[in-house]
C-alpha cells in the first residue's frame, strides 16, 4: 500500500506542478485538487456523459479527477457592479469582466487540453460560452456538461457557497473551473475549508437566490438557476455572465468589502 501511495503522490505532484507552471506562464494564478470518481454527486445525464467520455478515451480504472481553477485578476472582479443594478449600468466597465470570462476560459481550456495530452487523459473544458441564449431552460444544458463544481467540492478545492458557486480561500468564487481525468489514484488529502459560516452577503444582495441559500438545494435548484439564466440573457453583456454575487463574495472572503475581514466567512 505504501508503494502504491508513493506512485499516486508522484502522479498528482507532476500534474499539480505542471498545471501551476502553465498558469504562471499565462500570467494568472490558480489552484488544483484531486479526487476519485466515487461519491461525486452528478445528475444521471451528466454521469452518462462522463461514462461516455471515459469509455471513448479508454481510460483504465481507477480514474483520477483533477479539479483545475484559474482565478480572475482583482481588477476584473472589481469591474462588476458592487450593488444590485436598479438602473442602466456602465456596460463598458461591466464588459471588462465579460471579456475576462472569455480570456480565463481560453487559458483554462488550453491548459486542460495540454495536460490531457501530456498525461494521456481527457479534458472536460470550462462551461460552453453562449449557452444561456442557446437553451430555453437551464435544464437543457445539463446533458452537455459534467459538473465541475461537483468535482471541485469533492476534491476539497473549495466549498459550495450559499450562491451555489465554488468558493476558495484564495479567490472566493472569482474563478473558472475545468476537470482533467486520467488513469490513476490519489491518496486522500486532508483540507480545512472554513465554509460560509454566518456570511449572507450574496443572499442579501441578489434577489434571485433562494433565501435559505442555493447550496442547500444541491443540484436540484433548477428554479433559481433558470432565473439566473434569464437575467444573464437579458443583460446582453459580451459573455454569459452577471457576477454581482461573485464580487460581493470575493470581497467578503478576501476582506476587501467595508467592514469585512478575511476570516468573516468562517465565523
Amino acid at each position: 500500500m505504501a508503494a502504491q501511495l508513493a506512485v499516486d503522490a508522484g502522479l498528482t505532484g507532476r500534474i499539480s506542478g505542471r498545471f501551476l507552471e502553465l498558469v504562471a506562464q499565462a500570467g494568472r494564478r490558480g489552484a488544483i485538487a484531486f479526487t476519485g470518481l466515487e461519491g461525486v454527486e452528478l445528475l444521471p445525464e451528466q454521469r452518462q456523459r462522463l461514462d461516455g467520455l471515459l469509455h471513448a478515451a479508454r481510460l483504465r480504472a481507477p480514474v483520477l479527477a483533477s479539479s483545475l481553477a484559474v482565478f480572475y485578476h482583482p481588477g476584473e472582479v472589481q469591474a462588476i457592479p458592487a450593488a444590485w443594478p436598479t438602473h442602466p449600468q456602465d456596460l463598458d466597465q461591466w464588459n471588462r469582466y465579460a471579456r475576462a470570462y472569455h480570456e480565463v476560459n481560453r487559458v483554462l481550456n488550453d491548459i486542460c487540453e495540454r495536460l490531457a495530452l501530456e498525461f494521456s487523459g481527457v479534458a472536460e473544458k470550462a462551461t460552453i460560452d453562449g449557452w444561456a441564449g442557446s437553451v430555453s431552460n437551464v435544464k437543457e444544458y445539463f446533458p452537455h456538461c459534467v459538473s465541475h463544481r461537483a468535482f471541485a467540492e469533492a476534491a476539497g478545492l473549495g466549498w459550495r457557497g450559499k450562491h451555489g458557486l465554488i468558493v476558495t480561500s484564495e479567490a472566493g468564487p472569482a474563478l473558472r473551473l475545468a476537470t482533467l481525468f486520467v488513469s490513476g489514484e490519489a491518496a486522500p488529502e486532508a483540507r480545512h475549508l472554513s465554509g460560509c459560516g454566518t456570511c449572507r452577503a450574496c443572499l442579501d444582495l441578489c434577489p434571485l437566490l433562494p433565501r435559505e441559500g442555493a447550496q442547500t438545494l444541491g443540484r436540484k435548484g433548477g428554479d433559481y438557476r433558470e432565473r439566473c439564466r434569464r437575467r444573464i440573457s437579458h443583460l446582453g453583456l459580451e459573455a454569459d455572465v452577471c457576477g454581482v454575487c461573485v464580487r460581493v463574495c470575493w470581497e467578503s472572503v478576501t476582506g476587501k468589502r467595508a467592514g469585512a475581514t478575511p476570516a468573516q466567512n468562517g465565523t
